[in-house]
């Protein structure tokens, strides 16, 4: 019988890339149920997995297992034509354990970019390159296939856009070390249709056959689809994909998974493009292990034919919330400032916006306290937490502009000492070693959105959030535009401040910018209750200590400055004397942990 070879072909990711980022182990049942269930689909091209350290990615440390097991060593062996299982291997150790597993296809990856190939495998784009170059050569030698895959194709989270001319060498590497074809990922997501075509257009001036390219997007800016079709417009007839959506990259803030398989399969069939692909089982899969994870599915199409379709298909049921998230939290008046009321429960201190008439907009008197209560926070033994918020209709419009308040326009001096002011604020909560929250009543504008991008965790009310509306006045985001734009990403941050549009709190939240939003001010108490409650369990040194790798990772990432901070991390949370010891006590003990407790009854060095 002959088998009709489909207009295009599906590579699906879901069990390796889109699972190997989830922190909560997923069992190996699961896994093998998940890949049976794909091939079931019709689809015929599955990465099975990757044979990786299981230190470096632990949620793949059962690589072994899977090639072992008798249904996946099933599939192996299966000699239908058309059908692959690839396997994804960093290095020579990986291919051997694949050989062994007798493995026909394995995937070499690369970074065109030094940040990430830094970051994220340890060496420069070269020295990768040549890594993956002895891996391609030893398997075409073992008589195994061998696909490649090239990273940040139009930027990078430490080194900003990526030149083509840097694409194009990793692509013409990967082929000539005896890829058949080459996978090109936008791991932050951040391309759009018109980069898709400019990077095309260009690897085809240049030799690159796109019968030899496949395209792989991610969808956190909301692209993946529109690039896939553009790539396809193009030429391109390959595809990656994870059915729900799963996956995401680390190293990309708010970003989102692969692109989903079932949206690509309803666009490709409602285009009349075949793909060999049944999508009422697809749909069913990607409600199944959206289920398993306990994880809302991010394809868009696989939940509106599911609930169409299949309203036997149920989303997964939100968790029983903790009794104590019920009983509202009891907070004690410290003091109330001009324009402040500063409020204190147990270790948590709360700093509430209080000039209501005002839109709850910023005075220098309002910024001076604001700034020393916070730096004082900072260095209290007793204090864990650092909540903003307000009250009123707005959250904060920003800089008091109005007449005879405003340092615009007013002389050097005056530039000068608001500069200072504003500056020793955001940095203040930006570097604070405490967690710190931005509970937004309302919208907020100009300096407002600085105050909550500047802080760790954010919860919005729903409707308009946020609106960077400097350029209507002839100004610009200035101050605040190192924590917009690492927050927002480039992209995002670039349109909003020029547009000077209203953001809504549920978009945030769809950028996975804000944790949670609440339907009134009412219910943005609760929420932020909740989520104090659930903070109890976290300990304040280790919440501290993620706080400095975070930073590491975005200011020093692949560089020996980070390398230094871990290893100093580390050996701070190993102390026989820290936090960590505690923790484990109670652990082994199998108590649950009450850090608030632990923090208002004794003096931890923090």
């Amino acid at each position: 019988m002959t088998i009709e070879t489909p207009q295009v072909r599906i590579v699906e990711v879901g069990p390796r890339d889109g699972l190997q980022n989830i922190r909560a182990k997923v069992p190996t049942s699961t896994k093998l149920d998940l890949i049976h269930r794909l091939r079931d689909t019709g689809l015929r091209t599955i990465e099975l997995t990757s044979v990786v350290s299981p230190r470096a990615i632990p949620q793949l440390a059962d690589c072994r297992e899977i090639l072992g097991h008798a249904s996946v060593k099933s599939l192996l062996q299966n000699n239908q034509a058309g059908l692959r299982f690839p396997v994804l291997v960093p290095n020579v150790k990986g291919l051997d354990i694949a050989v062994q597993h007798r493995v026909k296809e394995v995937a070499v990856f690369i970074s065109a970019t030094e940040g990430f190939s830094k970051a994220n495998i340890n060496c420069s784009v070269e020295q990768g390159i040549a890594r993956a170059t002895g891996v391609a050569g030893l398997a075409t030698k073992a008589g195994v296939t061998v696909r490649g895959y090239v990273s940040c194709i139009f930027a990078d989270p430490y080194d900003g856009p990526t030149p083509k001319a840097a694409v194009l060498h990793c692509v013409k590497s990967l082929l000539d070390a005896g890829c058949y074809e080459i996978s090109l990922g936008d791991t932050l997501g951040v391309g759009s249709p018109s980069d898709v075509s400019a990077l095309l257009k260009y690897l085809a001036s240049h030799g690159i056959p796109f019968t030899k390219l496949a395209g792989h997007f991610h969808d956190t800016y909301g692209q993946a689809v529109a690039n896939v079709w553009e790539a396809y417009t193009c030429g391109l007839r390959v595809f990656d994909s994870s059915v729900g959506g799963l996956g995401g990259c680390p190293f990309a803030p708010g970003a989102k998974g692969n692109v989903a398989t079932e949206d690509l399969v309803y666009m490709f069939h409602s285009a009349g493009i075949n793909t060999d692909v049944d999508l009422a089982k697809l749909v069913e899969t990607g409600e199944w292990i959206s289920q398993q994870l306990s994880l809302s599915n991010s394809s868009r199409a696989g939940k509106a034919l599911s609930i169409k379709t299949r309203p036997q298909i149920s989303a997964p049921k939100p968790s029983v919330s903790d009794p104590e998230q019920t009983t509202p939290l009891t907070w004690t008046l410290v003091s109330s400032p001009e324009g402040l009321l500063i409020h204190r429960n147990g270790p948590t201190l709360k700093i509430t916006l209080n000039r209501p008439k005002n839109g709850n907009a910023l005075t220098s008197p309002m910024l001076s306290t604001l700034t020393s209560t916070i730096q004082s926070a900072n260095t209290d033994l007793h204090t864990t937490r650092i909540i903003i918020t307000a009250v009123g209709r707005f959250f904060c419009t920003g800089m008091d502009l109005g007449r005879g308040s405003s340092s615009v326009a007013q002389g050097t001096s005056a530039s000068d000492a608001q500069f200072a002011r504003l500056t020793a604020l955001y940095e203040a909560l930006d570097t604070s070693p405490k967690v710190t929250i931005a509970a937004l009543n309302g919208p907020a504008f100009g300096g407002g959105v600085g105050l909550a991008f500047a802080c760790d965790i954010r919860l919005c009310v729903s409707g308009p959030a946020c609106t960077l509306s400097e350029v209507k006045l002839g100004l610009a985001a200035a101050t605040i535009s190192r924590y917009v734009v690492r927050e927002w990403g480039v992209p995002f941050a670039r349109e909003a401040m020029l547009t000077a549009r209203s953001v809504s709190a549920e978009e945030l939240l769809a950028r996975g910018l804000i944790s949670g939003v609440a339907g009134t001010a009412a219910e943005l108490e609760g929420q932020l209750d909740a989520l104090l409650v659930k903070l109890k369990l976290c300990s304040p040194g280790g919440s501290r200590m993620s706080k400095e790798l975070i930073r590491l990772a975005w200011v020093h990432g692949g560089k020996e400055d980070q390398a230094k901070g871990i290893k100093e991390v580390f050996d701070e949370m190993m102390r026989a004397d820290g936090e960590g010891a505690v923790g484990l006590r109670e652990f082994q003990m199998k108590r649950k942990m009450d850090w608030d407790k632990f923090v208002v009854e004794s003096k931890p060095k923090l």
